[in-house]
């Protein structure tokens, strides 16, 4: 069946791009310039990490741990390699218990608090003594791992979790 109807331009005056695009008077071209431009600044001040995240990661869920490593991504602290490494605990995953969890005998427990600082050293520890000091996975757990340790103490105030 020939389809070449739907991809034909009638007008060859313009194409549907052009047909489709709002067109602005001077005033309203002038405000949504001062949008864009408001909005460049915005994006330029999400880009830097938060001032302080009130997290306490030496006392935080593994569902605390992705919330935070998402916070972290779209702050720009985190590449997405990085986020990827952090943010996607195993216990988080749904057959967890039917997969590690029958292999260990400990069923997931996503929402029991724990020091993420020291389970995040234990990976290091583990990355070191089995990859090579260049691989790019020691690195994104460093770098995980810095950010964890820098965090400061939870304030009395807004919470991200």
């Amino acid at each position: 069946m020939k389809l070449d109807f739907l991809f034909s331009n009638r007008d060859f005056r313009r194409s549907w791009r052009d047909r489709l695009t709002p067109r602005f008077s001077r005033a309203e071209e002038d405000l949504a310039q001062n949008a864009a431009e408001a909005g460049a600044r915005e994006e330029t001040k999400l880009a830097l990490p938060p001032p302080h995240l009130n997290t306490a990661v030496r006392n935080m869920s593994p569902r605390q741990l992705a919330a935070w490593a998402h916070e972290m991504y779209l702050t720009g602290a985190l590449t997405w390699e990085e986020y990827r490494v952090a943010g996607f605990h195993a216990e988080l995953h749904p057959d967890y218990n039917a997969t590690v969890g029958a292999l260990t005998g400990h069923p997931a427990t996503p929402d029991r608090p724990r020091d993420m600082v020291r389970e995040w050293q234990d990976r290091l520890a583990f990355y070191h003594r089995h990859n090579p000091s260049q691989d790019p996975q020691v690195r994104r757990v460093e770098k995980v791992l810095s950010l964890l340790s820098t965090q400061p103490a939870p304030t009395k105030g807004r919470r991200y979790f």
